[in-house]
């Protein structure tokens, strides 16, 4: 009923060095969501399995058409769905019980590597994600194998990390201007209120800094986590951030210029060179100790996570699994229709 295989040289869009990710599961003969649900029942342990091996897995090829077929596979799987991911910094909207987009971001930009929620000290241990409108061009999910970028990131980078681990500086307005684009939440979209008592509760709750600006109206936060924690079940240590960094974003316009248009490429670049100007971008990293990551070993950082990168081209009905610790995940820019959905379960926590 499926064939079990790697991805193919014409799958993807560029050269990989991470063969194995994701382990690929098509369909080879029925191919309905009641055939695949029968499947994965029956193949549930090595499902998972496969998932700790390789960091994920994709389904592909079978009849998987709506939100809430997508739900029920996952369900079948054995994962816990969340019913929402508070505190996210991706904008997005919700589709059927614990699914939601997977960003309502501009397409022209592209998404920063980074684990889900690694800006915190809970996240899902698995992301899913399901194809419903298959892009027309681009719009990839990169996957980063995260295990293989902590083992060859630079010694004396990787050192730094562990010992003074990374703060992620938060900036949350009451309401998003009108002329701002839709790159990160305002208070409602984040914490479900505007109240600041209870916003200020639900924000020192998760042990982190909570500080307001003179008018009322800007929420700064400040946590410190670990960016190198080790897998619950294997041990091994992983490499889980969210590059918030001037090097990395400009870097990641630069990997997208070949594709769009070269004078909104620069206009966007310009946009973020003013942002990081004014210190008023939505979220930055720095060093646990609040000194800033020197360029130079931001570079490097991104240099291991894109080293071990998969690109692959979606298709519609494709539902694929990963293991948020082992395996991070971004977005290419896009052209034409793309709807992509994302679900989020079994939390973890990694106490500094």
């Amino acid at each position: 009923m499926a064939l079990w295989r790697n991805l193919e040289s014409w799958e993807l869009t560029r050269p990989t060095n991470c063969e194995a990710l994701p382990r690929v599961v098509e369909a080879d003969g029925a191919r309905s969501l009641a055939d695949l649900r029968a499947f994965v029942t029956a193949e549930r342990d090595r499902l998972r399995d496969e998932m700790l091996k390789r960091g994920g897995i994709l389904l592909r090829g079978f009849e998987v058409n709506e939100p809430a077929g997508f739900a029920d596979i996952i369900g079948t799987l054995g994962y816990e769905p969340e019913a929402e991911n508070p505190f996210d910094t991706s904008p997005r909207s919700k589709v059927a019980e614990s699914v939601y987009t997977s960003t309502d971001t501009p397409d022209a930009y592209p998404i920063l590597a980074h684990n889900e929620n690694s800006f915190l000290n809970e996240r899902p241990r698995m992301i899913s994600f399901f194809c419903l409108v298959e892009p027309r061009r681009y719009g990839e999910t990169p996957l980063f194998d995260s295990r293989a970028a902590a083992i060859n990131l630079d010694p004396s980078i990787r050192a730094k990390l562990e010992e003074r681990k990374v703060c992620y500086r938060r900036r949350l307005p009451k309401q998003r201007p009108s002329w701002a684009p839709v790159m990160n939440r305002d208070w409602d979209e984040a914490f479900g209120t505007r109240d600041r008592d209870e916003i200020e509760a639900m924000v020192t709750s998760r042990g982190m800094v909570c500080r307001w600006h003179p008018n009322g109206r800007i929420l700064h936060t400040e946590n410190v986590v670990n960016p190198l924690p080790r897998h619950p079940d294997t041990g091994e240590q992983c490499l889980n951030l969210q590059a918030f960094h001037r090097t990395s974003i400009l870097r990641d316009l630069d990997e997208v210029r070949p594709r769009q248009n070269p004078l909104h490429n620069a206009s966007l670049k310009m946009g973020l060179r003013i942002l990081y100007a004014l210190d008023v971008m939505p979220v930055q990293i720095l060093y646990g100790d609040r000194t800033p990551i020197p360029p130079d070993e931001m570079a490097e950082i991104r240099r291991a996570t894109w080293d071990h990168s998969v690109l692959f081209r979606w298709k519609k009905g494709d539902v694929l699994v990963l293991d948020n610790i082992l395996t991070g995940h971004g977005r290419m820019n896009v052209e034409g229709p793309r709807k992509i959905l994302a679900s989020f379960a079994d939390p973890v926590s990694f106490p500094v």
